[in-house]
């Protein structure tokens, strides 16, 4: 069967939905792919009045422009159209609320109408990071590649789709690699159909990092930069690919586009924390974590923000203020958007790290109950188990402990069976220092920061509660240097 017409016709024009192209009787007619992408959405949806703040939010999404820009671009398309604005045939203004496309379309398929719809309601289920709506935006992003399998933005949002199904179980000791797999084969295609789109380069490079494949991660979200300067989702994807220096000028880039974007400011902590610049770290942290509280009571917020109570609470019990970091732990779990697709990892971070507090403060029975909780949601994950055998241990329940031993190893296989080695390598380096083998886990970290491609594996230790028993061995001192130098 051979394969619909990737085109929207009104005679004399057709929009070219793959390239982004206007042609007149097949000849190309000058205008920008932004404008023919809005003038493709005004076609699709023809003889629907489409509301000036719709196509704002649409086309300039967090971009501070007033309507006067969107006027002067409808102007250009009529231009480029010949159509008078007092007398349309294409484009009509409805007064007060909006535009609407008059004339007739055709398109090889009757379902092709539909690609530009299916495309945006993909998309904003996406940018909603809404666990609860990834079936529905796959499905839209497959039906728009059904309807037309060459247009590059639709494989994009379905690689997008996939990544985050993928990311809701990266937390877990075997993730759904096939799914990764599936994202990164659409993201490849969508590069290979069209390589002037910058999302689809952003998208490739966040997939590429998933999967481990660095140097081709970054090299893929530096060409997204490079295509779409002005687009604060690439320079934040080029941030998630990068590490040290260059994460760094990243993120001032993103910030410099949307200020109050807190998850840049979370990519930017990491960095700190890894050169063990902690006043530094925490400026930008709290920064974060404000705004992530800020945003607790947005309905429909997009681009929500995670993790950042959590890491701030880590920085507070680093530095022995227990109560304090408790509170941080427990703002994670309160102010986080629970449809999230990160807000179980990080429910499940914050709950085992308010284990090593209560540890920390010497209450076994909080520290117990910490890690109890944490495995109910999680029952085979490293950290909370050595959490719980060492406050186990504490509270003298010796037979309870001695037998979380053989689930820890079982752990341990179970990460590097799903490809997650330096998790497995830092949960079996904290078994070893609570078990008082600390020599053995100085090696087990030498050994993961040796055998580490370039990257930010290991920026957690200098924070890592389950490590904290190393800090006061001699040559945690040297893993710790390491542990910076990456991040130079």
């Amino acid at each position: 069967m051979a394969e619909p017409e990737q085109t929207l016709h009104f005679r004399p024009f057709a929009i070219d939905l793959k390239r982004q192209q206007l042609l007149r009787d097949g000849e190309l007619v000058s205008l920008s792919p932004h404008l023919v992408e809005i003038l493709g959405y005004l076609a699709a949806n023809r003889g629907q009045t489409i509301g000036k703040d719709t196509l704002l939010d649409r086309f300039w999404p967090d971009v501070n422009v007033t309507e006067n820009t969107l006027t002067r671009a409808i102007a250009d398309i009529r231009n480029a159209l010949r159509d008078n604005a007092s007398s349309p045939t294409f484009i009509q203004t409805v007064a007060r609320r909006g535009y609407r496309f008059i004339a007739s379309v055709e398109t090889s398929a009757a379902a092709q109408a539909d690609v530009f719809a299916d495309w945006d309601k993909g998309k904003l289920s996406l940018e909603l990071l809404d666990a609860r709506q990834l079936e529905n935006a796959r499905g839209s992003f497959e039906r728009a590649i059904a309807v037309t399998p060459s247009y590059a933005p639709a494989h994009a949002g379905l690689a997008s789709a996939c990544f985050l199904q993928f990311e809701r179980t990266r937390s877990e000791n075997i993730p759904q690699r096939d799914v990764l797999e599936r994202a990164i084969a659409h993201a490849r295609r969508a590069c290979d159909l069209d390589p002037s789109l910058g999302e689809a380069w952003a998208t490739l490079g966040f997939t590429l990092l998933a999967a481990g494949q660095l140097e081709q991660a970054r090299a893929a979200a530096r060409q997204a930069t490079a295509l779409e300067p002005t687009n604060w989702r690439h320079h934040f994807r080029l941030a998630v690919a990068t590490w040290g220096e260059e994460r760094l000028r990243a993120v001032d880039r993103t910030l410099s586009l949307l200020p109050d974007f807190a998850q840049a400011r979370f990519l930017a902590a990491m960095v700190f924390v890894a050169r063990q610049a902690f006043d530094r770290a925490e400026d930008v942290i709290q920064k974060g974590a404000a705004r992530q509280t800020q945003e607790a009571d947005a309905d429909d917020l997009l681009f929500p923000s995670f993790g950042l109570h959590w890491m701030h609470g880590l920085m507070l019990l680093r530095r022995g203020e227990i109560g304090e970091a408790l509170r941080a732990f427990a703002r994670e779990i309160d102010t986080g958007r629970q449809s999230s697709v990160y807000y179980p990892e990080f429910r499940l971070n914050a709950i085992a790290a308010s284990g090593y507090a209560h540890l920390a403060a010497d209450d076994a029975d909080g520290a117990v109950r910490a890690f109890r909780e944490a495995l109910e949601l999680q029952p085979a994950n490293g950290r909370a188990l050595i959490g719980l055998q060492r406050a186990l241990l504490r509270a003298n329940a010796l037979s309870d402990a001695s037998q979380i031993l053989h689930r820890v190893e079982d752990a341990v296989a179970a990460l590097r069976k799903g490809g997650r080695d330096a998790e497995a390598a830092i949960v079996r380096a904290a078994a070893e220092s609570a078990s008082g083998r600390q020599d053995a886990a100085i090696g087990t970290l030498d050994a993961l920061l040796t055998q580490a491609p370039p990257g930010q594996v290991g920026w957690q230790i200098p924070i890592d509660p389950a490590l904290a028993d190393l800090r006061t061995h001699p040559a945690f001192a040297r893993v710790l240097t390491r542990v910076a130098a990456r991040a130079s």
